[in-house]
């Protein structure tokens, strides 16, 4: 029945969509370049042939008529019989897991990569968890996340490279790019709720959101079959099917412009501007290593222009992000490449922002330490681009810089920052920067707050900022608990020991970034 079924879909919906090849054909009695060439062997007789290549014990007498043997009956060695796939003998096959993210069960149990998607397998993907198949054709079908697949049919004709797939979309998105074959030879097809499209060689996506059976089409040619009626889908439209009103071919939205994107992100929280678009209601990120996002690690749907990614390891990615309209449909895909560089993290400087000090006094920087770094590279520089260097000093094991005895710097205006380094020479991002006014001795420079504790860093003064201080790197002991409307804070100093802290960002459309690595300071002793 699932062969009936399958050859019905294939010539009634992929056929018609894609032109490629007649569907009376076989009817006609005519061989077709789409047929399985057999070339008949010595030995080869009607019970063996039937035995070994057909599907059905009484195809014979089909094929017979279909080559228009004159006498059914007698077989030469080296005659072509052409044979229509449909008849050609079933067997078992399998697609194969290549990829994994996060919670991914096959048939109940966790899913492995390597483990084989055989007919009546069920897959399914948790929130944030993915999968990608690796089909018999070599094609590539991948589960995304919160999604429900069952294999309703895998199977290779003996003979040829002839397949047939069958995958019913209970819920949730697929992303699938179909090798070409000649027609007839492999089609794919994925049923939902109310629609079932049939490929050939595209690349695709399908979703069951709920009760309607979406269909986006990136490049190639579909068939979507909705009910009794057959729509024909290209590259860039998409159709919904409800079950209520009748499909209709729906133009995709345009691939998003992303905007201003830096050489590298030194932010642990990953911010991507996206150019304003009419007719998007949302738009979806996805981010992977390569660039053909076989293995998803973060994905998440924006209500904004602005994607955000937390939680990566520093390295090169992929951004991926689609346009959604009105009717669910996600459009046409843009990818992108970036670079991130977060770690070791800048440490967070201490004390007021542009000191001013009388020549002759001598300057003390400082900063908080950071739980993942080594050392500190330090730089005071006679410029904000800092090109003119008075000052560099590498592998401080400390969280302050003094000058030595005797050692002061020129009057005017100078700028320092402070790096961590990870290692031997890992080096993370650079602080903000901060100014230091050298002063003449006659002048007088403002008093610093005593018992103060200052620190600031660098971001975008436009959104709220949380601040934890704990008395335990694990912050089961928190001491200090704020929301700041400014990256910087200016507290009491604490009773004298060591204090941990953490900082994470909140946007005014309520969106929290991830907690920043720990870093602390020492209280000292009062005066």
């Amino acid at each position: 029945m699932m062969q009936k079924n399958t050859l019905k879909l294939t010539l009634g919906v992929m056929l018609f969509a894609l032109g490629a090849l007649n569907s009376t054909s076989y009817a006609s009695g005519t061989p077709s370049a789409a047929d399985y060439a057999y070339h008949v062997q010595p030995g080869d007789n009607l019970s063996k042939l039937t035995r070994d290549v057909l599907e059905s014990h009484t195809g014979w007498d089909k094929v017979a008529k279909y080559n228009k043997l004159p006498n059914a009956h007698l077989l030469y060695p080296g005659e072509v019989l052409h044979i229509p796939y449909a008849w050609l003998k079933n067997s078992p096959a399998a697609a194969h897991i290549e990829t994994l993210t996060g919670d991914v069960k096959l048939n109940g149990n966790p899913a492995r990569v390597g483990d084989a998607v055989s007919s009546n397998a069920v897959l399914e993907t948790q929130a944030g968890g993915g999968a990608r198949m690796r089909l018999p054709d070599g094609s590539t079908l991948n589960v995304l996340e919160s999604t429900h697949i069952e294999a309703k049919e895998i199977t290779r004709k003996k003979k040829g490279d002839f397949f047939n797939t069958v995958f019913k979309l209970v819920a949730g998105r697929i992303d699938a790019v179909k090798n070409a074959f000649p027609a007839e030879r492999s089609p794919l097809l994925i049923q939902g709720m109310h629609g079932t499209i049939g490929v050939r060689g595209t690349h695709f996506r399908m979703a069951q959101d709920g009760d309607n059976t979406l269909a986006e089409i990136e490049h190639g040619k579909v068939g979507f079959a909705v009910g009794e009626q057959a729509v024909a889908l290209s590259g860039g439209e998409g159709s919904v099917a409800d079950g209520v009103k009748p499909a209709a071919v729906i133009p995709l939205l345009s691939a998003p412009v992303v905007m201003n994107l830096p050489g590298q992100f030194e932010n642990i929280l990953v911010r991507v501007d996206l150019q304003e678009m009419q007719g998007a209601q949302a738009f979806r990120g996805e981010v992977a290593r390569e660039e053909d996002f076989a293995n998803i690690l973060a994905q998440n749907t924006y209500q904004g222009t602005q994607v955000r990614i937390a939680n990566l390891a520093d390295g090169t990615y992929w951004l991926r992000v689609r346009a959604i309209d009105a009717h669910g449909l996600q459009g046409m895909e843009s990818r992108t490449r970036f670079v991130l560089k977060a770690h070791p993290v800048a440490p967070l400087l201490m004390g007021t922002n542009d000191v001013e000090l009388a020549h002759g006094i001598q300057p003390d920087f400082s900063w908080a330490e950071v739980d993942e770094a080594q050392s500190y590279r330090f730089q005071i520089a006679r410029d904000q681009e800092f090109k003119d260097l008075a000052l560099k000093q590498d592998n401080i094991k400390a969280t302050r810089f003094s000058f030595a005895p005797g050692q002061n710097l020129q009057i005017g205006q100078y700028y320092w920052r402070v790096a961590s380094v990870k290692g031997e020479a890992d080096q993370g991002p650079w602080s903000e920067v901060r100014k230091l006014r050298v002063l003449p001795d006659s002048a007088t420079a403002p008093a610093l707050k005593p018992g103060r504790m200052i620190a600031s860093w660098q971001d975008d003064a436009t959104r709220k900022f949380e601040f934890q201080m704990a008395g335990s790197k694990d912050f089961s002991d928190i001491k200090l608990n704020l929301t700041l409307n400014e990256p910087k804070i200016d507290i009491e100093m604490p009773a004298v020991g060591k204090y941990f802290f953490r900082i994470r960002t909140v946007d005014a459309d309520g969106y929290i970034g991830p907690w920043t690595p720990t870093q602390s300071f020492v209280s000292p002793a009062r005066k």
